[in-house]
Formats: structure tokens, C-alpha cells, sequence
């Protein structure tokens, strides 16, 4: 040591390639801490936008199944549909077309759609399903009469309702669905309304933003999307769920999505965070280090 401490220019040498050590090896750490932070929020981020959704589908079950419920204990509606009247059929539709128009009022698209289905099944149905013409929050209400006669009233709104709930959040949604659902749709409308993504799911593309769907596109998702989880793409913070139908069978997957451009978002703030920690970090295992010599 007293060698070296004649020799002044090794002495500068050895101080300045152990400082440089110090430093590397303090901001691998602290980087490595920061970007285990991160990570877990994005993980945490997601689990707050997949229990968002769900409580999202949950309010358009209840919603369907409450207005279905209010409709199937109408007396008038009752009446019509178990009398003996040749007419019945026709007014009918007209007293359902009147309260679905009321019930439209409030949308410019029109995602709410009623009809009377008979079935054998006594019991009524709530949940996401797949029809001939799309993915529908969907509400089988049974009616029967007094010799066993059971009808249905049949309430849906149309899933990608969600869009507009999305949209004042400044998030995006859209929903695909998956290869299996997708026989349920009619033929000439899933050729008409219809586009496949990624292989194996479909989607209605004039119901959703062009541009988020061209993110979606251009992303590597194909492994990914049989997993529940999330996507840090360029663009967007991308957050997938499955959806399951009334039956158990799997009706597509649900995307969630906020614009990484937008300073707000939550991922450009935990990249200032990251970066404004591991600044402040340098500055101070420098100045640690230069203390010491």
C-alpha cells in the first residue's frame, strides 16, 4: 500500500477502476430492486383491471337479468302471451318493440335486443353468451302459465357496449371471440361483420377504435393468449381475461387496454419513477464512494 501510494498515477488508476466497480455493481442492484418493483406493479396493475372487468360483466348480468325479471312479472305482457287470441302474437312484439325502444333511448348504437323464446328449461340463465350474432350479455327470464306452458323473456345487450364505459376512462376494450364460439355465429353474418386475429379468434371490427385494433394486430400474442395475464406493448398496457358463457364453455377473451403516449398513464409514471430512483441512486453511491477516497 505505501508503494503504491508513491506511485500516485497506479494510485489514481486502482481508486478510479474500484470506484467504477462500486458504482456498476451498486446500479445493477439498485436497477435490479427498481425493475422488481415494476414488475410487480404491472402485476398488480393488471389484477386491478381484470377485477375491474369482471365487475364490469357482472353489472350488465345484473342489469339484464333485473330489466328481464321486471318484464317477465308483467301482467300485461302475461296476458298476452298465454290468451287465446289470435292477435296476441302481434301485440306482443309491438309492446316489446315499445319498451326495447325505451330502453335504447339512452344508446346511439342500440345494444339491447328482447324477444320471447320458448324452452323446456324452468329456470333462468345470466351470463356472457355467443349467438348468431355475436357476444351478448344474455338473460333467460322463465314465464309459465297455469298448465305448464313456459316462455321466456330473452334479454340481451351486446358486449361491446362495454366500449363507450371504457372510453370515459380513456381506456380501450374490445372482445374476441374465441375459435370454438364462433360456429354459433350465423354463417353469412360472421363473413359480413366479422375478422380473424391471430389464427384462432374473431372479431367485429367496426365496433372498436382501427387504430387500437392495428396495436392488437401487430403484437406477438399467439402464445400468450392462452394464458390470462398482461402485454407491455409500444403503444398500449394490454390486459387479457378469458370470458366463459352460461355454460361453462369458453367464449372468447376480453381485452382491456390504456395508451402508454398519454403522460398520465400509469406505466409512463413508473418509468419516470424507475428512472428518477436510479438518477438519484447514482448520484448518491457516488458521492458515498468519493467520500470514502
Amino acid at each position: 500500500m505505501q508503494n503504491l501510494k508513491r506511485n500516485k498515477g497506479l494510485w489514481f488508476t486502482l481508486l478510479t477502476v474500484i470506484s467504477l466497480i462500486g458504482i456498476f455493481a451498486s446500479l445493477y442492484f439498485v436497477n435490479f430492486l427498481v425493475n422488481d418493483v415494476a414488475q410487480k406493479t404491472y402485476v398488480n396493475q393488471k389484477s386491478h383491471y381484470v377485477a375491474a372487468l369482471k365487475n364490469k360483466i357482472l353489472e350488465q348480468n345484473n342489469y339484464v337479468e333485473s330489466v328481464g325479471t321486471v318484464l317477465a312479472k308483467d301482467e300485461g305482457i302475461g296476458k298476452l302471451i298465454f290468451a287465446d287470441d289470435a292477435n296476441a302474437s302481434k301485440k306482443i312484439l309491438q309492446k316489446l318493440s315499445l319498451i326495447q325502444e325505451k330502453l335504447n333511448a339512452q344508446y346511439q348504437k342500440k345494444p339491447i335486443s328482447l324477444a320471447l323464446t320458448e324452452r323446456k328449461k324452468q329456470h333462468k340463465e345470466v351470463g356472457v353468451v355467443v349467438t348468431k350474432h355475436g357476444a351478448y350479455f344474455q338473460a333467460l327470464i322463465p314465464m309459465a302459465d297455469k298448465n305448464g306452458t313456459i316462455v321466456h323473456v330473452d334479454m340481451q345487450k351486446c358486449i361491446a357496449s362495454l366500449v363507450e364505459d371504457y372510453k370515459r376512462e380513456g381506456k380501450e376494450f374490445a372482445f374476441f371471440v374465441s375459435e370454438n364460439s364462433i360456429n354459433k355465429i350465423d354463417r353469412d353474418y360472421k363473413k359480413s361483420h366479422y375478422e380473424i386475429y391471430h389464427n384462432h379468434y374473431f372479431i367485429q371490427p367496426k365496433k372498436y377504435d382501427s387504430n387500437f385494433l392495428s396495436a392488437l394486430k401487430n403484437l406477438k400474442m399467439e402464445e400468450k393468449l392462452e394464458e390470462n395475464g398482461y402485454i407491455k406493448g409500444a403503444h398500449y398496457f394490454i390486459v387479457y381475461q378469458k370470458v366463459y358463457d352460461f355454460n361453462g364453455d369458453l367464449a372468447g377473451f376480453a381485452v382491456v387496454a390504456e395508451e402508454i403516449k398519454n403522460d398520465n398513464s400509469f406505466v409512463n409514471l413508473v418509468k419516470n419513477l424507475v428512472n428518477s430512483v436510479t438518477m438519484v441512486a447514482l448520484g448518491l453511491i457516488i458521492s458515498m464512494i468519493l467520500f470514502l477516497f
